[in-house]
């Protein structure tokens, strides 16, 4: 395969954002003739592959110009919200979209067959870069993978159980009309992604007869205008527009391949201006929420805990945009869209979310009462036991009483650390909705818990508080707010959460974190914000495997429960040692940790 060499751009991206900005309109608008349609250059793309920036714009602009996007952007709100997992869908229509547009480009266009094999032959260095860990992500992916390899005329090692799947993908490059690619979308993903779609939400018919207002209504009819109602659904659409204009989307790990000379050179690099630092932490207010740290008690954090590998970065604590917001932006919108998706995978749990809470409940309750319970032993003094009476005048013991020692109390105190990097996107509802299971589960308990995202941003590490230790049941509601976004730095966000954890007075410390075993923070060059150390491969690895040996020397006792692709156990291995829990499905999650804390109560 020819290497175009696609490594990211030396120029910060800042400099040169309005200029690619354009530059990228300019081309859509020329393909699709269409002047009046806005769309959202992908600059961070174009910074490590031109050919598939420009490549994106032209293939979009063909499809505008010769089907309707409207149309399969509304197909694809209808599918995600009866269940359908958005990342392949969003994978399949662009393939879809990709190989109807072409043939009618490439007609108009003589010299776009060259930049499409630039683009494809970039993609697919991308992708040996950067593993997915869902396995409806790496189907999408091989699927892909085969198409591209095909147009490249490349060896593409496909199954046969794929190749008809592409071979129907191809036959779309005679669709004449929007309806043929939504009919192929909808049986790929029916047979591949999710068989039992149809059976459970109905046939393609059903899927276009869905009107979305009622799925929005379906948990907030009592709390929402109309017109709330239209906002949101009006901005979902164009999120999922957004998604679907891009045929691929570059993953924090592509970029990793960059020199480490190329990636920072801290002597070089000066501290933002102030007004510049105000500008960007207005930014992270807009789009994070509020922080309830007053500016001391984050410069005093920053300055003990930003440290060696993570100088040069900062620590970011919210409750959330829609707890806090600073206005109500677009940020806001999505964050609330997540949390719709995230309560309607709720409704549809009710039943056995209930019945995870009161085993999980009931478990720990037995534990702590077993615990409580008084010790018997036998004395020469106390309650008389009947049945040692045959001992008196035949043996020496004199010891026929039972005395009752109440046993030493220790109490508990729980962190749940949930990572929320995009690498997360598959599993939001589902991780939102264990993470409530747990939380309810320890509030009936009556132990002392506290629930935490965390991810990286810009040179940010952001832990978002869904609920603190003493707060009432009824902020567990609140980690339905869980939404996947940016990087992980996970060290940083472990010696945070360990930070606070250990000034609580109670004698047993319990840290379960919920990670994909990649920890990764590259940052940007953005205006008013710090470049960090770059925080990926061995040093990423090494950095978070001393924090978890850092805590447990500490008397912390830490759980890794991992989610990621199993290629990636060793590394999570070296992170927990013996301590961590490789699940494949998050619905175990709660079962998982229950199983956890029972042991470390009876070890106790």
């Amino acid at each position: 395969m020819k290497d175009t060499g696609f490594l990211p751009t030396k120029v910060p991206l800042e400099d040169h954002r309005q200029e690619i900005e354009n530059r990228i309109r300019n081309l859509f608008w020329t393909v699709s003739g269409n002047y009046s349609m806005d769309i959202q250059p992908d600059v961070e793309t174009f910074a490590v592959s031109k050919p598939l920036a420009l490549y994106d714009a032209i293939k979009l602009g063909g499809f505008v110009q010769h089907f309707d996007l409207d149309q399969l952007s509304l197909y694809a709100l209808k599918k995600c919200s009866l269940g359908a997992e958005r990342a392949p869908l969003m994978e399949l229509i662009q393939l879809c979209m990709d190989t109807a547009a072409y043939p009618k480009v490439s007609m108009e266009r003589r010299g776009i067959d060259e930049l499409r094999r630039m683009a494809f032959a970039d993609r697919l260095h991308i992708d040996a870069v950067s593993a997915p860990t869902e396995n409806s992500v790496r189907i999408a992916r091989r699927l892909r993978d085969g198409l591209m390899r095909r147009f490249l005329k490349e060896p593409h090692p496909c199954s046969d159980d794929l190749l008809p799947v592409i071979h129907k993908i191809e036959g779309l490059s005679s669709a004449e009309d929007s309806d043929a690619i939504i009919r192929t979308v909808d049986e790929i993903y029916n047979s591949l992604f999710q068989p039992g779609f149809a059976s459970a939400h109905g046939d393609l018919q059903a899927v276009m007869a869905v009107a979305p207002e009622e799925v929005i209504e379906y948990r907030r009819r009592q709390s929402m205008s109309d017109e709330q109602i239209k906002t949101i659904l009006d901005e979902y659409l164009s999120f999922l527009k957004q998604d679907i204009q891009r045929l691929t989307h570059i993953l924090p790990s592509a970029v990793n391949r960059v020199a480490p000379a190329d990636l920072s050179n801290e002597d070089t690099i000066q501290e933002p201006e102030p007004e510049a630092a105000e500008k960007v932490f207005a930014y992270m207010e807009r789009n994070f929420g509020k922080s309830y740290k007053t500016p001391l008690e984050r410069e005093r954090l920053n300055r003990q805990l930003c440290t060696g590998i993570h100088r040069r970065c900062s620590l970011y604590f919210t409750d959330g945009i829609l707890q806090n917001p600073a206005l109500k932006s677009t940020q806001y919108l999505r964050r609330n869209m997540q949390q719709i998706k995230n309560e309607l995978y709720f409704a549809s749990q009710q039943n056995v979310i209930r019945r995870n809470v009161a085993v999980l409940a009931s478990l720990l309750k037995r534990v702590q009462t077993m615990r409580q319970d008084a010790d018997s032993s036998r004395a020469e003094y106390g309650q008389l036991n009947a049945a040692r009476l045959w001992k008196l005048g035949r043996t020496s013991d004199s010891k026929l009483f039972d005395i009752k020692k109440k046993r030493e109390e220790s109490s508990f105190v729980v962190d749940i650390l949930l990572d929320s990097s995009s690498s997360q996107i598959c599993r939001q509802p589902q991780i939102a909705v264990q993470g409530y299971i747990i939380a309810q589960a320890l509030s009936e308990a009556g132990i002392p818990h506290r629930v935490s995202s965390f991810c990286a941003f810009w040179d940010y590490t952001i832990l978002h508080r869904f609920r603190d230790y003493d707060d009432p049941a009824g902020r567990n509601q609140n980690i339905l707010q869980f939404q996947a976004i940016g990087e992980n730095r996970d060290g940083l966000a472990i010696r945070t959460i360990c930070t606070s954890l250990q000034e609580r007075e109670e004698e047993s410390k319990t840290l379960i974190i919920l990670s994909d075993g990649r920890p990764s923070h590259l940052g940007t060059n953005r205006l008013g914000s710090r470049k960090p150390v770059p925080y990926v491969g061995e040093d990423a690895i090494k950095d978070t495997a001393f924090e978890v040996r850092k805590a447990r020397n500490q008397g912390i006792s830490v759980l890794g429960i991992f989610v990621g692709d199993e290629d990636d156990l060793p590394v999570e291995k070296r992170i927990f040692g013996k301590e961590f829990v490789y699940t494949r499905s998050i619905d175990r999650f709660s079962h998982i940790i229950g199983t956890y804390l029972r042991k470390q109560m009876e070890r106790e």
